[in-house]
C-alpha cells in the first residue's frame, strides 16, 4: 500500500537538483574558509604596528637630523 505524498517528499530531478546546490554551497564555503586563514592573527598585526612606530620615529629623527639646523 502507498502512502499518500508529502511536502517533503522529492522527485529525483529535484534531489539532484538540491544535491549540486550543496555542492555550490560547500565550494562556497570552502573558499571562504581559505580567505579567513589568510586573515592576520593578533601576533602578526602587533609586530606590523610595533614595527611602523619605530619606522616612523626613526624617520622622523633623521628628518630632524637632515633639515633643522
Amino acid at each position: 500500500m502507498r502512502r499518500p505524498p508529502t511536502e517533503y517528499d522529492l522527485t529525483l530531478r529535484q534531489a539532484d537538483q538540491a544535491r549540486s546546490d550543496f555542492a555550490v554551497i560547500e565550494d562556497g564555503l570552502e573558499f571562504i574558509m581559505g580567505q579567513m586563514a589568510k586573515v592576520p592573527k593578533r601576533k602578526e598585526l602587533v609586530w606590523v604596528a610595533a614595527g611602523s612606530f619605530v619606522s616612523g620615529a626613526a624617520i622622523a629623527t633623521l628628518v630632524n637630523l637632515v633639515f633643522v639646523r
